[in-house]
């Protein structure tokens, strides 16, 4: 058994060394170029509270799914059947001129953090400095160089304002700082990178299907692969511009709901470019379907609120707002069902 590492860790070695484009083979889409996969690639980053170690399988799956996309098949190979990480607080980020970008719900409950790129490189925050945003737009000094270690980030906040997007600000060494779109289009094909399931790093190709208005932000619904994990991560245009950030997905149908760029583009002072009022869906009616509850939470929500959180398995279904309330039930302040 002490010889097996070396073996695997020499086959890997081996394997790919004979892709030095690795990125273009995972973002497997026509119209996607290798520096755009690379730029993603180098900019994305998994969020935890603390380090994770690279196991084995990490290992294993890594190889099978270059084998698979070699090969055509676009499969993950036996990366669909290992087992994931036991670390919960996972989500994902990715690097701008300004700073990390995030979901302001994968940074709520952190006190520390550690950042962790594609290569393996680990940052390690040892106390965050919350800034809550009261206003949308916050003048900011371009991000600072993050050292291995780092005693201190000052990340901004603007979950209190309906806004589900926080800005840790810090500049990774060698990392790429995605461009931020100036529009989105519907039916244009995106692409994401994230770590759905504990799943590090794993792509996703799909399509913006509308663009709606939920709460205090513009949001944009995606018909592509999402699941816990995925938050924070970025949707890219095949020009390798940011259009969203991905915030989570509807029950019903599985969906991912992304931030408008249009959103981030406001905090930091951008211009902002609308595109013609008939591309834009109205904004969400007043509630009268079904909701949804966990067993944890007397909260009940539309399907399509970030508050749910919960694997389908937990969900708790009530026909209408009524019997939710019947069964001392809670409307979720935030989506107001």
């Amino acid at each position: 058994m002490k010889y097996l590492k070396p073996v695997i860790l020499t086959l890997l070695i081996t394997v790919l060394s004979s892709f030095p484009t690795l990125q273009t083979k995972i973002c497997h889409s026509d119209n996607l170029s290798s520096t755009i996969a690379d730029n993603l690639y180098s900019s994305v980053v998994l969020i935890t509270h603390k380090k994770i170690k690279t196991s084995i399988w990490d290992a294993l799956r890594f190889a099978a799914f270059v084998a698979g996309q070699v090969a055509g098949t676009g499969s993950f190979g036996v990366g669909s059947a290992v087992p994931v990480h036991t670390e919960k607080n996972i989500g994902t980020g990715f690097q701008t001129k300004w700073g990390v970008v995030t979901n302001s719900h994968v940074m709520d409950d952190k006190t520390k953090a550690v950042l962790t790129t594609f290569y393996r490189s680990h940052y390690h925050i040892k106390k965050i400095n919350r800034i809550k945003c009261k206003d949308k737009h916050i003048p900011m000094h371009n991000a600072k160089l993050i050292q291995t270690t780092s005693k201190e980030a000052t990340i901004y906040d603007w979950g209190g304002m309906g806004i589900d997007l926080a800005l840790i600000q810090v500049k990774i060494p060698g990392a790429f700082s995605l461009p931020l779109a100036k529009e989105v289009k519907i039916d244009e094909q995106v692409v994401s990178l994230g770590h759905p399931k504990s799943k590090k790093f794993t792509p996703a190709i799909g399509r913006v299907n509308r663009i709606f208005n939920s709460g205090k932000a513009k949001h944009i619904e995606l018909i592509i692969k999402n699941a816990p994990g995925s938050s924070g991560s970025p949707v890219l245009n095949m020009k390798g511009e940011v259009v969203g950030i991905i915030k989570g997905q509807f029950v019903e149908s599985g969906d991912a709901v992304a931030v408008h760029v249009e959103e981030l583009r406001e905090m930091f002072g951008l211009p902002i470019y609308n595109v013609p009022k008939k591309k834009y869906l109205p904004a969400i009616k007043p509630w009268s379907g079904a909701v949804y509850s966990t067993g944890y939470s007397r909260l009940f929500h539309r399907p399509d609120c970030n508050g749910l959180g919960s694997k389908d398995g937990d969900l708790i279904t009530f026909p209408s707002r009524e019997d939710a309330i019947r069964d001392s039930g809670k409307p979720c302040p935030e989506c107001n069902p």
